[in-house]
Order: C-alpha cells, then structure tokens, then sequence
C-alpha cells in the first residue's frame, strides 16, 4: 500500500510549492498541512490505551490523515497556529494559543516513519551556533572566533583577541516589535571601533552578547544538503554596500538581484563534510552559510535546518527541488 508523504509548512512558503510541484508530477501521495491553520481548520487526535497502544489522526477540511499511513514527514517550516476566534482577553487568549502550539507540537514527536528533520533536533540546533560550529570544526571545517557572554571584561577581552574586527549575531530573535506597531531588524553588523566605549560597554551588561571575528568575504555562499547531495550557490554581496556584512540585509532592501548568483562545486573534501555535518545530528536536510575568502579559504558561519533556499532555485535553476522530491518519495517507499 502507497504510503502518504505529510508535508509540515504553512500557507506562504515557496519552498514546500517547488516540492510539492515536483512530488505532483512523479504521481506521489502527499498531503500539505498548512501549520498556522492548526485549530481553525485542522484538528488532531491523539490516542493511547493503557497499555500503550497509540493511534493519531489529522482530519483536514476535506480528508481524514490516519498517522499509520504516513511514510515520510517532511519537517518544512511550522508557524504557530491562527486561532480563529477573540475571547476578549489577552492573557486567555494567549493562554489558549500556547495549548494549540504545544498539543500540534506534541503531534508532532508522535510519527514511527522517517521525520525530515526530526522536531526535537530542530528545535535544538535551530538558534545554537557554539554547538554547530563546534561540531563542524570537528569536522575539519574552518570556524571563526565566537563568543558567548554576558562577561563585560569578556567582551573587551574578545575584542582584543579578534583584533578589533569583531561582528555582532544575534543569539535567537531579529526581530523586535515595539507596541506602537514598529519594527527593528537586527541583521549582522560589524562593530566600528567608536562604539567600543565604556558608555557603550555598560549598555551591554542588559542581555548576552554574541561576538565573532569579522572574516573578510570574497563570496557568501549557501549549501543545501539533500541527504547526500549538495547544492552550492555564490552570493557576489560585495558589491553591495548594506550585504558585505550580511547579505540578508540587502535584500531584505529588496538588492538581492544585484548580487549575482551562481552554482558552485565546493569540492568533494568540503562535500563530504557538509553531509557528515547533517548526519552527525540526524539531520536529512541543511543549509549551510559558508564564506570564501579573497584568499579561497571556505569557513563554515551556520546551519538552518529548514532554512530558505527557493530563491536559490529560481536565480540559478539548481535542482533542490527535485533531488528532495525523490529523496521524499525514495524515503517513503521505504516505509510502505
């Protein structure tokens, strides 16, 4: 019996509809759950006996998705339930979208097929940079000098080791709203020497900082990994003023056409490792920001494991849609 492939994502995501094209015209059975509809339009039950037998089901507006049928989840990108009603009180009403999130979350761990990726390890590794780079240098991958703390001495230490070519990261968030209604993006920045004052120092003392040498760039680089496969892609930032530090913060200022985009081979050392990278957590998927240096070194900065790569596709026509169609469907027959 054909077994369903259960796509996790949510109504606005680009790449699972490049997947799901691919998956439609190989004749696949699949099922796309839109996350952020979770209550309004989906609902889930979850049953287990006393003696421990579990049986789950999603019913969706016009088809009922037993979890024994599952042959594959692909873990794309959960957004957090829309509740569909006001109840007239905020805290309630915040209380009550903590419970969907965390009985679709819950439904989530419950699957016995194979997971892509699993949850739990994204959940882990999404937002934990010192663990992922640890693990890369591991690896054999070059890592930049990171830093951690809410030590000020720390920090003026860091700053001195780096020899004051320090960038900032932020650790989980970047984005701030204010309860006026505006917005504060918080990209990769370089910390100019003026800003090291001991005013300015002093203001640090309010939350951790994440520090890290400032690597000088010839190309960004984004790597999907696709089981064993790997997609490179060059990102010309430096020709852009506001992407030589972060080159999200050029498109976010809609420049991202102006930094040419073109697939690239890393080569087959850095390949392997890249793949071993994903493995090593029990991870299917990535992507993976790499720097190359004017002087051709390649270091690894981090790893999304349902990170964007659609964009990608579509400036460059590298395959990533296809090759994880086939890896969907290849790890569903497995299942059935």
């Amino acid at each position: 019996m054909e077994k369903t492939i259960l796509i996790l994502t949510h109504s606005q995501d680009d790449c699972a509809k490049l997947v799901i094209d691919q998956l439609s015209s190989k004749g696949a059975d699949l099922v796309r759950f839109n996350t952020n509809e979770f209550h309004s339009k989906v609902k889930a039950v979850m049953h287990l006996s006393g003696r421990g037998d579990f049986q789950g089901r999603y019913e969706f507006p016009d088809s009922v998705l037993p979890f024994s049928q599952v042959g594959v989840v692909w873990n794309r990108r959960i957004h957090e339930p829309e509740l569909d009603y006001d109840l007239g009180n905020p805290e309630l009403q915040a209380w009550m979208a903590d419970e969907a999130e965390m009985a679709m979350n819950i439904s989530f761990t419950m699957f016995t097929c194979p997971v892509i990726n699993p949850w739990e390890i994204n959940e882990r590794l999404k937002f934990n940079k010192m663990i992922q780079m640890q693990r890369a240098a591991s690896l054999g991958l070059e890592v930049p000098l990171s830093c951690i703390t809410n030590n000020l001495s720390e920090i003026k230490e860091f700053w001195r080791e780096a020899e004051e070519e320090v960038i900032f990261k932020k650790i989980r968030k970047g984005l701030f709203r204010f309860s006026n209604g505006e917005t504060l993006l918080l990209h990769t920045s370089k910390i100019p020497r003026e800003m090291m004052t001991e005013e300015n120092l002093a203001r640090m003392r309010f939350s951790p900082m994440f520090l890290q040498e400032h690597i000088p760039k010839r190309f960004d680089v984004r790597s999907v990994v696709v089981d064993e496969k790997v997609f490179s892609v060059t990102i010309d930032s430096q020709g852009v003023e506001e992407g030589k530090t972060d080159y999200r913060t050029a498109a976010v200022m809609g420049k991202l056409k102006e930094m040419p985009h073109k697939e690239i081979d890393l080569g087959e050392d850095v390949n392997k490792k890249l793949v071993a990278f994903s493995k090593s957590f029990g991870l299917t998927f990535s992507v993976i920001d790499l720097v190359i240096t004017p002087d051709g070194r390649i270091v690894f900065l981090e790893d999304n494991p349902n990170g964007q790569w659609a964009w990608l596709e579509h400036m460059t026509g590298a395959p990533i849609s296809e090759a994880f169609a086939n890896t969907l469907i290849e790890f569903s027959q497995r299942s059935s």
